[in-house]
Order: structure tokens, then sequence, then C-alpha cells
């Protein structure tokens, strides 16, 4: 693979890498708000349940069940994107060390000799 074929793969992935961090942090954003909101509504039950509002019981259950459908939706989808973003690196880690490979290919001298300390033993 040529050297200019082979940089705009790596900044093709890079940029794919970028994107998929991107969302799994707002993904990350939107469980933490999901979870506050489970948090709150859980305090609201509970005083709905000391209180006696079995009306106000079930709404907050209703509005418990959504959040946490929505909860673990989002948490499939991070587990979904951390492992195309754990793909994404490995694919750049490969593409960037063949890429220092070849370089080191044509760094080095045709020239020279092999060692003969080898030999020598």
């Amino acid at each position: 693979m040529s050297k200019e074929v082979s940089r705009e793969v790596i900044e093709s992935i890079k940029k794919q890498q970028a994107e998929t961090q991107k969302r799994l942090q707002l993904a990350n954003q939107h469980i933490n708000t999901l979870y506050t909101q489970v948090q709150d509504l859980e305090f609201q039950f509970k005083m709905a349940i000391v209180n006696k509002k079995h009306s106000a019981r079930y709404n907050l259950r209703q509005k418990l069940a959504v959040i946490m459908g929505l909860k673990i939706v989002y948490l499939n989808y991070c587990s979904v994107k951390s492992q195309e973003l754990e793909s994404i690196n490995r694919r750049l880690r490969v593409l960037t060390d063949r890429e220092d490979d070849e370089a080191m290919d044509t760094d080095s001298n045709e020239n020279e000799e092999p060692s003969t300390a080898i030999l020598e033993m």
C-alpha cells in the first residue's frame, strides 16, 4: 500500500474514532442524567408510600419503568460503541505500526554488510 493511500486510510479511521468517542461520551452523559432522574423518582415514590398517595405511586411507577428502559437501551448502546471503539483502535494501531515498519525499512542503508559477530563465535 502506498504512503498516500495509507495516510488517507489512517485519517479516515481517526475521524471515525473521534466520532465514536463523541457518541460514547454523549451516551454516558445521558446515562448519568437518567440515573439522577431514577434517584429522584425513587425518592418521590418512597414519599408517596409514606404519605399513602396511591394514585401518585402508579404514575411514578410508570415513569420509573420508562426511564429504566431508556437507561438499559443507553447501556447497550454504550457497550456496542465501546466495542466498536476498541476495534477502531486496534485497526489504527496495526496501520500505524505497519507504516512505522515501512518507514524503518526505507531508512536503512541497502549497502550495509551483515555483521560477522555471529560467525566469530
